[in-house]
């Protein structure tokens, strides 16, 4: 019954229902009745239809030869004033939830700028892979922005997912995350609980990315997070297009209402206590070339005013909290042509954590 009636509270009436090649079902939802304003926070919550800082090209014409754009697929047909929103099954809300309990079992490598103390958002461009994922596993691509202490954890991850738990199948997929206490009670993936407010009327959480192919040419996805400086709302932007999904308002923060203390940039990769951990990019351990190792170009920090800036690559940690023979990165730093750079992967398999905590 608490199933049924949170289905009923994500699957809102549509005005439309349109069904993808892959046989995702999104439905068009009046944009002020869609799911996030049934969050006890956003009662009286004001949407905010556009950011209010415009944003330049998120890669560089000159990046490289060997790093195309994905070419995305719209959701096409919903009428006017309306959101795309992909349905949610039982089982999917299932999942979630047991999902959101088990959040600390998985590994990860990143790099973290450490030059400031609060930040505004972050951005990259991230090669896409399509990792071996078996059910119950997941690997990722992604950024995340935190602030707060362990138990009171605020953080937005997003990128690139694949994660047949949540989408149903492996192919890679955009996701966001969020939580206001260290994914104790608060927060889920995409829309599978009352918070983000989708904006854009074509491309929302789900979206399917093309991979690359390992030692041919590589596809990159621009992804970016930042606070917006008038309304104090996260943004999630992507695409070389640089389209407006939506935002996490900052009335459902803590720690996040005004800045971030952390900006991470890496993979995850996670599964089940005694399982083997799933690949991580491309499923090799991290080489100095893109066409064999998942990378992230152009990497930046946003500063108060939501612009996108280098940031100093002699300041940064390079985290993992697993064997580097499992994942490993490696951070050559500012390149002429890629901006700041970093390349992820790994085989996975037997994988023990460090440490328990995530960052």
């Amino acid at each position: 019954m608490e199933f049924d009636k949170k289905l009923k509270i994500l699957n809102k009436p549509p005005v439309k229902s349109i069904q993808t090649k892959l046989g995702d079902i999104y439905d068009c939802i009046n944009i002020y009745q869609q799911p996030a304003f049934d969050h006890p926070l956003l009662k009286n919550h004001k949407i905010q239809m556009t950011s209010n800082v415009v944003q330049g090209e998120q890669i560089e014409e000159s990046t490289s030869n060997r790093i195309s754009s994905v070419v995305r697929s719209k959701i096409e047909g919903c009428p006017l004033k309306t959101v795309p929103i992909r349905r949610t099954t039982k089982e999917e809300l299932v999942n979630a939830k047991y999902i959101i309990n088990s959040m600390k079992r998985r590994n990860y490598v990143a790099v973290q700028p450490f030059a400031k103390k609060v930040y505004y958002g972050g951005s990259a461009t991230i090669t896409v892979a399509n990792p071996s994922v078996d059910p119950g596993k997941f690997s990722t691509g992604q950024i995340w922005i935190q602030n707060g202490p362990a138990e009171e954890l605020n953080s937005i991850e997003f990128g690139w997912a694949v994660y047949p738990e949540i989408f149903g199948d492996d192919e890679a997929r955009v996701f966001g995350l969020w939580t206001t206490d260290g994914f104790k009670e608060t927060g889920c993936y995409n829309m599978l609980c009352p918070g983000f407010v989708q904006i854009h009327p074509q491309y929302t959480f789900g979206e399917q990315i093309k991979a690359g192919t390992y030692g041919g040419v590589q596809r990159g996805f621009d992804f970016s997070v930042h606070r917006d400086p008038e309304s104090g709302n996260w943004w999630f932007i992507n695409g070389v297009d640089n389209a407006k999904i939506g935002y996490w308002p900052k009335e459902i923060f803590t720690h996040l209402t005004n800045n971030a203390s952390v900006i991470g940039f890496g993979g995850v990769a996670g599964a089940d206590v005694g399982e083997p951990t799933p690949p991580m990019g491309h499923g090799h351990l991290p080489v100095f070339n893109s066409k064999y190792t998942c990378c992230m170009l152009n990497m930046k920090v946003a500063d108060n005013r939501g612009n996108y800036v280098k940031f100093d690559t002699s300041k940064v940690n390079l985290n993992q909290n697993t064997r580097t023979s499992c994942y490993d990165l490696i951070f050559p730093g500012n390149d002429f042509f890629r901006g700041i750079t970093m390349f992820f992967g790994g085989p996975g398999g037997d994988c023990p954590s460090h440490v328990t905590e995530y960052l």
